[in-house]
């Protein structure tokens, strides 16, 4: 029979199994009977094993804003041929999924937020007891408003249940049709059984319990399937090439977005400039004697195969694709910088719209960076496995562009400076080949906090293994306000009263 609730046995016993489904995965990256363990074979492993396990197990890492500012960015363009598939635009997509998402909000507040007006709990008590009511009946005398906060105590899940009516009041018949049609699934039979497999919950996390009734099953995975459904439909014929190009662009004026944000606007930013060597480049900070030269690299991550031997030359094509090709891009400027060299710099390749010459002896730091727009895990985290860099240079920090943005508001909430943020990017540079983890966010939120200074870093011997509560300092500012533009619920979490369940 299938089970409406389940137990906390249950939930052991649903552990237990995906922990030994997680081993049988470890299991292809072990050696076979007749393998020769040299040191090409420890290299594929190395490489191989945590990308696929990363990009497996690790969960959305983004915040919400994120994606749907994406969403508006790269499908804006895209609306007319949206709507005309789908029957809904960009907007309406967005309205619905923030109609859905405030409702657990509007539940919880009917639910726990009982008015003066109502019997608080203290006066129910007292009355039972002054009608001699024992304990064990009182249930059968509850007020509605505590009936109702008892039931959400023992199904929690009734905070993300409503009605196909409440949609159409809202959106009408129509569209929430459009809507429910996309994103809803069924109990049925398939033919799903490994994880690695496409889940239907990735794609339609809304659960149709009946004809009228519906369970959402994860809120940010609803919008992360607004996106992912969008994104497929734009890859599709004639789309495809503008929309790849439109996001390169979006990339980087995303990035220059955020970091002249952190500078307050003060620093001088080149945006897609020439060198006298003919080269395109991306982006130029140049603020109070730091230089930052960035390549936007938003080439798509491929889902990595089980098989080591197969997986490792995807991956390693991959990261040649993106951060090879950005350090690499990097360089041909940052090279100026390390040997005292003017950096001219033209608005044209044929060089005849000179803008500056820049006198590089003048800047006392200078940093590569890679800001990529999807996360390639360890194989980023760490540059020391795959990553080819000069003789006369350091690393350069990979970063995806929602962890620099998210990592430059935790410092700008915090009051912190340029001085600051130069001395993450020296110590980030020390730590390839020192550090395990998939996730960029643990690494800022362990320097941040100072669990990892300068000092340490140039001492590590054995590598650290990172853990997920590092990025608690990002979860712990966003839930006051982390500073977003059009964040979420902030009169809510300002307001002193705002409490994230589940935490």
């Amino acid at each position: 029979p299938i089970k409406a609730q389940y137990s906390d046995e249950d939930f052991e016993h649903i552990k237990k199994l995906l922990n030994e489904i997680e081993t049988g995965y470890e299991q292809f990256f072990y050696p076979k009977p007749n393998d020769e363990i040299d040191e090409d074979w420890k290299l594929k492993r190395s490489v191989a094993m945590p990308t696929f396990l990363s990009y497996f197990n690790q969960g959305l890492l983004n915040f919400e804003e994120q994606t749907i500012e994406r969403i508006f960015e790269y499908f804006g363009p895209f609306n007319t041929q949206i709507k005309e598939n789908f029957g809904l635009s960009i907007e309406e997509f967005i309205n619905i999924y923030n109609f859905i998402d405030e409702l657990p909000n509007k539940f919880l507040d009917k639910t726990i937020n009982v008015d003066n007006e109502k019997q608080t709990w203290s006066d129910f008590c007292d009355e039972m007891l002054h009608k001699g009511i024992m304990p064990f009946d009182w249930h059968e005398h509850l007020p509605e408003h505590f009936k109702n906060l008892f039931g959400w105590m023992y199904d929690k899940g009734k905070m993300f249940r409503y009605s196909k009516e409440l949609l159409i009041n809202e959106f009408g018949k129509e569209k929430t049709d459009y809507f429910l049609d996309v994103f809803t699934c069924v109990r049925e039979n398939t033919s799903f059984l490994y994880y690695t497999e496409k889940n239907i919950i990735h794609l339609k996390p809304i659960f149709n319990i009946n004809d009228n009734e519906f369970q959402l099953i994860d809120a940010q995975q609803l919008v992360q399937a607004i996106y992912n459904a969008l994104f497929d439909f734009c890859i599709r014929g004639d789309l495809k090439e503008p929309f790849y190009a439109l996001r390169g662009k979006k990339l980087e004026t995303k990035i220059e977005r955020v970091i002249q944000r952190f500078f307050k606007n003060k620093a001088f930013v080149y945006k897609s400039y020439f060198t006298q060597d003919k080269h395109e480049q991306d982006l130029l900070f140049l603020f109070e004697g730091l230089a930052l030269i960035i390549e936007a690299k938003a080439s798509k991550r491929d889902e990595p195969r089980r098989e080591p031997d197969k997986a490792y030359p995807l991956i390693l094509s991959n990261f040649e694709e993106t951060i090879q090709k950005g350090y690499d891009q990097a360089y041909r400027v940052k090279s100026k910088f390390i040997n005292n060299e003017t950096l001219k710099i033209y608005d044209d390749e044929q060089l005849k719209k000179h803008i500056i010459d820049i006198r590089t002896k003048n800047y006392h730091n200078a940093f590569s960076i890679i800001v990529t727009l999807e996360r390639f895990g360890q194989i980023q985290t760490d540059l020391f496995e795959l990553l080819e860099i000069y003789d006369d240079d350091d690393y350069p920090l990979s970063i995806c562009i929602d962890d620099l943005e998210t990592f430059l508001l935790l410092l700008e909430k915090f009051g912190k400076k340029k001085s600051d943020f130069v001395e993450f990017l020296i110590i980030r540079q020390r730590l390839h080949g020192r550090i395990i983890t998939a996730d960029e966010l643990e690494i800022c939120g362990a320097i941040f906090n100072k669990k990892i200074t300068l000092k340490e870093a140039n001492k590590i011997e054995n590598k650290i293994i990172l853990t997920p509560d590092f990025t608690d300092i990002f979860d712990n500012t966003y839930e006051k306000g982390l500073g977003f533009e059009n964040e979420k619920n902030l009169e809510k979490k300002t307001s002193g009263k705002y409490y994230k369940f589940g935490t």
